[in-house]
């Protein structure tokens, strides 16, 4: 595996470097930076980046409003930034009881675990740190580009630099952003890539009258500004130019940004969104979520104390982060109702994301939005084992999704919704791949209902003001045997997740597939980056790729990754299902 790690990036990092004029960030000597808290020194480990990696950013208290680090907070002597820093709290996914060879339920979850379920070490609460990644041998002067990640992870797992956490899951790999600046070189539309922690879960999402009253709701949010704000001091430091920031999300992350773009004081943070597999949220208010703020004080021994914040910012942390381990989580039974999504506090988050995108709240800034052609296989494994019959799978919507509706409101939706598995997901595979009766239903509902009805929910509502391109990404499983690393995790024999939820970023985006191996890497890669640079995908020098219009109602132009090539579709797939979900938002809200 070492072997394999070390020629990827290799590969990736092999292109010849631009000369840049001026004082160079480290030389030929390690890299320093000098900010107004302290100096820093960071890493050349990724050959032609020069890496400043966990660079603390902010401090909070728990369950407390992080504040920027300032003068006030200077460190004495050079600090090292050459490894990424700890993680924030994760919820740990449960491992499947399931057992058996690749290719079965068994097999599939098994792979899935291995890739995205490590144990997770590295964990601390004190964990806002920052990832800078930039040409190596340009100067402070250089007014790059910034490309901004925030990860996913359904609010409850994930950090900056990996899907499980910086010191597990092949640390520094899966998101790396060597591997984006070195293609930016590579087409001479050099980047800064920048990633940043944010708290999740309990420590990061909490939500009740007792978080409200305190004006310490929807941390997680928070903290990404401050990221954000922490980018518009400083980055100059680093060669970036601070009004050329693109910020870009996936799946909660991606939700994060579309929620960022429909607040006053995102503006000026950011002038272009891509957004990967997550769009507008339908969310209730925070009363929604006192359940959980309950259950975290009770079994964090502060249910019976009068001022339960107050206990919990003092509490055992072993007590609060085992709690947390025993909710449920984005691959148990309740799919992708978890509990920890933000909720509208009327403050920070006045109203819910779909209200406010209707209010004409948006940000007119261009933006980049699309999913996978799959999105809700991945949710729907564990579902479909208890959802063999219509009636199954109409009482799982009633008792996990929508417990506030009507049995009719329920047909409604459930409904749209064929029975035959040659309309299920995975799309376009017939008969096969329906592991269970419900199986491919359940994964088209789940995948329309919390990801593409929000990706077209925001391109219908702000297509008008800025220029807005959607996508699609389907994957070629079998060109995954080509990495034996892979290979060996199973993932060449995953047919029944089709083109599933993450694949596209643990594989394509940040180039772990390399770009010589895979053309969805090198397709989606170049385009991103030519966004960054031009706020226009189309700019990236690839012959083959068609241009790629901005979405309009009447054309609804999609772009098509395939590791075929790309071409343009028309965005009206399911069209009686999206539209049924977005006119009737208001009832079909969790």
């Amino acid at each position: 595996m070492k072997v394999l790690i070390a020629n990827i990036l290799l590969y990736s990092c092999a292109a010849a470097l631009p000369q840049l004029l001026g004082d160079l960030l480290g030389g030929g000597a390690d890299p320093m930076v000098e900010l107004e808290y302290g100096t820093f020194k960071g890493t050349k480990k990724y050959s032609g980046v020069n890496s400043f990696l966990g660079v603390p950013f902010a401090k909070a208290g728990r369950l407390e409003n992080a504040r920027m680090l300032g003068l006030e907070d200077k460190i004495q002597g050079v600090q090292d930034a050459t490894n990424y820093g700890p993680a924030c709290p994760q919820q740990q996914l449960i491992a499947s009881p399931i057992s058996g060879d690749n290719g079965d339920i068994g097999g599939l979850l098994s792979a899935v675990e291995q890739l995205i379920l490590p144990p997770i070490d590295g964990q601390d609460e004190d964990c806002l740190n920052i990832n800078v990644q930039i040409p190596e041998g340009i100067n402070s002067t250089a007014g790059l580009p910034v490309f901004m990640w925030i990860h996913g992870g359904g609010y409850e797992l994930g950090a900056s630099a990996a899907v499980g956490s910086e010191t597990t899951a092949l640390p520094g790999l899966l998101y790396q952003g060597a591997n984006i600046v070195t293609r930016s070189i590579e087409m001479k539309q050099p980047v800064v890539f920048v990633s940043a922690n944010y708290r999740m879960n309990a420590f990061g999402t909490l939500a009740s009258q007792e978080i409200t009253d305190a004006g310490v709701t929807n941390l997680l949010l928070k903290d990404q500004r401050i990221a954000m704000q922490w980018v518009q001091k400083h980055i100059h430091r680093f060669g970036g130019d601070p009004s050329k920031v693109t910020v870009m999300g996936e799946s909660a992350g991606a939700m994060s940004i579309a929620t960022h773009l429909l607040l006053d004081e995102s503006e000026g943070l950011f002038r272009g969104a891509i957004m990967a597999s997550g769009g507008i949220m339908k969310l209730k208010p925070y009363s929604h979520a006192q359940h959980v703020f309950d259950f975290i004080a009770e079994k964090s021994g502060c249910g019976s104390t009068f001022d339960k914040l107050a206990c919990l910012r003092v509490a055992d942390y072993a007590k609060i982060y085992n709690a947390v381990q025993q909710l449920p989580n984005f691959l148990s039974y309740e799919s992708t109702v978890v509990p920890w999504y933000p909720r509208p506090d009327g403050a920070f988050l006045p109203d819910s994301p779909h209200r406010l995108v209707r209010a004409g709240k948006a940000r007119k800034v261009p933006i980049i939005i699309g999913a996978m052609k799959d999105e809700g296989t991945l949710f729907s494994v564990v579902p479909q084992l208890n959802v063999t019959t219509d009636e199954d799978f109409q009482l799982y919507f009633r008792n996990v999704f929508f417990p506030h509706l009507s049995p009719d409101q329920i047909r409604a939706f459930t409904s749209l919704y064929s029975e035959d598995p040659r309309e299920g997901s995975p799309f376009d595979t017939g008969y096969a791949n329906a592991i269970g009766p419900q199986y491919k239903r359940l994964a088209a509902a789940i995948g329309d209902y919390t990801f593409d009805s929000g990706r077209r929910d925001l391109l219908e509502h702000v297509h008008a003001t800025q220029p807005a391109y959607t996508y699609r990404i389907e994957q070629d499983l079998p060109v995954l045997g080509q990495l034996p690393l892979l290979k060996n995790l199973g993932l060449t024999n995953l047919p029944i997740l089709g083109s599933f939820h993450i694949s596209e970023v643990v594989l394509n985006a940040f180039g772990f597939l390399p770009p010589a191996v895979s053309k969805n890497s090198l397709n989606i890669m170049s385009t991103w980056i030519s966004f960054v640079n031009n706020l226009d995908p189309n700019e990236h020098g690839l012959a083959d790729l068609p241009h790629w219009p901005t979405w309009e109602p009447g054309a609804k132009s999609m772009f098509r990754y395939t590791e075929a090539g790309c071409e343009i579709i028309r965005d009206d797939f399911r069209e009686k299902q999206m539209r049924f979900i977005n006119d009737n938002a208001e009832t079909y809200i969790y």
